[in-house]
């Protein structure tokens, strides 16, 4: 009897030990169960950067700033996660490579050690080798200056700068420019500005991971005030003797420079190359140089020759040709004649190269006998007074003649033998 109830009884207590053991079980199961949660916006902390550069590698652009991750266990110990504890650490001290992988993270602040995670949290990552190179700096003008202001190309300093970072970055870049708005200017601006890197689309290239050794360029933009200025020839030296210069025209003879404020508001006008016109004794025609000073320069379409023609004219003159002899024409045979001494004055104008050589020799004076003989043909011996013909040069004029009457001697030549000879004419 007692033996049955001892077996009974184990057999009660084994029975009651399973059913607590399903009973707790049941507890377990239905009011602490395992399970999952998602927690989002995990923020993501990058340690070790310099241990990715010394091997010569970057990022191409930053990670995601935060991730969400999975978490399982239960109830109750998931309730006692601290959210604000956790962070995903990327550690870049492993990376060896370049290219573009998914890399896990690290997850830290995961209490109770209960808690785990459902899976290990990725993300994607590019990493290229760092690179560099020069580039050209241009400028881009926008905006318009003064009216009658003129906008000289831009100087920039420095030219080129060098550019460092990923790989990617760096070849995607062709230049670096500074944007400078002129803004109605009416003088010379000079200002430091910001390089801006773009690629060849123009779009801006801007990244942590791309760099430049210098960050700004000093622009000079000349602006100088536009004048239209009158044009003289430099004409240097004198013409030919008997030679004057008459007038000298320019073409074209107003020209439209710019320049610095100082010299623009001076001018009065501008001169060319000298044009020489020693012993000239025509017109000359020419082109030369325009002369510009420092801080003055052409307007664009404007001519840097000058056309020159300078007018040289002869000088007219008047001139007094004494005449002491004269030829004697038509003396008929078996006569003889000769003049008295006698002194003719003749005044002569025209142009200087005729006039000036002029001597009596040139003029020819003469008397004519032809006059003195009758009707019958007889020349009667005796004195008379006849007037001295002379030649007038081509292009001369005659102006004034004063003593034009000659006494010439006509005799027969026998009455001249046993007396002296008499005198020879005088030319």
């Amino acid at each position: 009897m007692n033996s049955n109830f001892l077996k009974n009884n184990l057999s009660l207590k084994i029975i009651s030990v399973i059913v607590a053991i399903i009973l707790w079980l049941y507890a377990v199961s239905e009011l602490n169960p395992e399970t999952t949660k998602t927690i989002t916006d995990v923020p993501v902390e990058v340690i070790n950067m310099d241990a990715l550069n010394e091997k010569n590698l970057t990022l191409v652009d930053d990670p995601v700033s935060s991730i969400s991750i999975r978490i399982r266990g239960l109830v109750n110990d998931i309730r006692k996660v601290n959210i604000s504890n956790l962070k995903a650490v990327l550690d870049l001290s492993e990376i060896d490579w370049t290219g573009t992988r998914q890399v896990e993270l690290n997850v830290e602040g995961l209490l109770p050690r209960e808690v785990k995670l459902d899976k290990t949290p990725e993300l994607s990552l590019t990493i290229n080798e760092i690179t560099r190179k020069p580039i050209p700096v241009v400028v881009e003008l926008t905006g318009e200056s003064e009216k009658n202001y003129h906008v000289h190309e831009p100087v920039i300093e420095p030219r080129t700068i060098t550019i460092y970072g990923a790989q990617s970055l760096v070849d995607s870049v062709v230049q670096g420019v500074v944007q400078l708005d002129l803004d109605k200017a009416v003088s010379t601006i000079e200002q430091s500005i910001i390089i801006k890197l773009v690629d060849a689309a123009g779009r801006n290239v801007d990244s942590k991971y791309l760099n430049k050794h210098q960050s700004s360029a000093l622009v000079t933009v000349p602006i100088y005030p536009i004048r239209s200025i009158e044009v003289r020839a430099n004409i240097t030296g004198e013409p030919a003797a008997g030679f004057v210069l008459d007038s000298v025209s320019v073409d074209p003879t107003q020209i439209v420079v710019n320049g610095y404020a100082s010299v623009v508001e001076k001018l009065t006008y501008l001169t060319t190359e000298a044009v020489d016109i020693r012993n000239a004794v025509e017109d000359i025609h020419t082109t030369v140089d325009l002369v510009l000073d420092k801080g003055l320069y052409l307007e664009p379409g404007q001519p840097s020759k000058i056309n020159v023609v300078v007018h040289i004219s002869e000088t007219s003159i008047t001139n007094t040709i004494q005449v002491i002899g004269a030829e004697i024409l038509n003396v008929p045979d078996g006569f003889t004649a000769f003049i008295e001494d006698f002194s003719m004055s003749v005044q002569l104008r025209g142009p200087y190269t005729v006039i000036s050589p002029l001597t009596m020799d040139d003029l020819l004076p003469s008397v004519d006998l032809s006059q003195l003989i009758t009707e019958d043909g007889e020349l009667v011996p005796g004195q008379y007074t006849l007037p001295v013909v002379i030649n007038v040069p081509d292009r001369t004029e005659l102006v004034q003649v004063a003593n034009d009457m000659v006494v010439v001697n006509v005799q027969l030549i026998e009455e001249t033998e046993g007396t002296e000879e008499p005198q020879q004419p005088q030319e």
